[in-house]
């Protein structure tokens, strides 16, 4: 027969072993993830600090830079807030919309005051030896080195477990 010590040392390691699991497999943190389109699989991710974050190309067919500006919203949507780019080629707007500024500033194109929410956008890794970085946290990160050239990826607010985190690319760790 168990004695009232036993059975409290058993209920202490069953409730440790729940917290635990808890901690381990519970999406707790917002991250910025990358989701391959073929594999649905996570390939990488980071908790960006201040909620917002830019991604930085070169398009691809006329070969001039493009600064995308995003914040996170409360809902865990993206949220375009500002596009910088150099030319008016294929791909880029001409103009502002309703509500937003169109500026021509040192040779480079400006709209601002944007509020473009979507709740992920796609991302083509071109096989081109052309940039395409991620800004975020005061850092930046060759998005090349960590994601496969000519694959395809969702990018979307995601909170993830501990356990998810080792699926993919901590880019924080980078």
């Amino acid at each position: 027969m168990p004695t009232k010590t036993n059975q409290w040392i058993l209920l202490s390691v069953l409730a440790l072993i729940l917290i635990l699991s808890a901690l381990v497999f519970i999406p707790m943190e917002k991250n910025l993830v990358f989701i391959d389109n073929r594999e649905a699989a996570l390939s990488a991710f980071i908790k960006v600090e201040g909620d917002a974050f830019q991604i930085n190309y070169t398009h691809s067919i006329h070969l001039s830079d493009v600064l995308e500006s995003y914040e996170l919203s409360p809902d865990d949507n993206l949220r375009m807030v500002e596009l910088e780019y150099e030319d008016f080629n294929i791909g880029m707007p001409s103009n502002a919309g309703e509500g937003e500024t169109f500026v021509e500033k040192d040779g480079k194109y400006l709209i601002t005051n944007m509020n473009r929410e979507v709740s992920d956008f796609r991302l083509f890794v071109g096989d081109i030896d052309a940039d395409l970085f991620l800004l975020a946290n005061g850092q930046e990160y060759d998005l090349k080195k960590t994601l496969d050239r000519g694959k395809s990826y969702t990018v979307k607010v995601q909170r993830l477990s501990l356990f998810e985190q080792l699926e993919g690319v901590n880019l924080n760790e980078q």
